[in-house]
């Protein structure tokens, strides 16, 4: 719980805009798929945040279901996997990641 409150302290202060996820909301959206693809692709995770221009933490935090990041933020994350596939392979969309979307 205490960390829940040093999460939220940081929240009003405008640092952050992730939402921490809490049981119940996990329940709710299920699994992401994001670490198979990342890790099915042969990408690292500071390999994708460089193709995804988001941070290693966030990418990191968001496969072990500890945050929700913003659609803007799940849409450099897929583009960011897109970004490595072939020409010839179909490109990923959110639903393909992210299922609760």
């Amino acid at each position: 719980m205490a960390w829940t409150v040093k999460w939220n302290k940081k929240m009003e202060k405008g640092k952050n805009r992730f939402i921490p996820i809490g049981l119940d909301k996990l329940k709710e959206i299920g699994p992401n798929r994001l670490k198979e693809i990342r890790v099915g692709q042969g990408l690292t995770i500071t390999a994708l945040s460089k193709y995804a221009n988001v941070s290693t933490k966030v990418i990191s935090q968001t496969e072990r279901m500890l945050i929700d990041p913003t659609l803007v933020t799940k849409n450099k994350i897929v583009k960011g996997l897109n970004a490595v596939r072939s020409t010839r392979e179909k490109l990923l969309d959110y639903k393909d990641v992210f299922p609760d979307f």
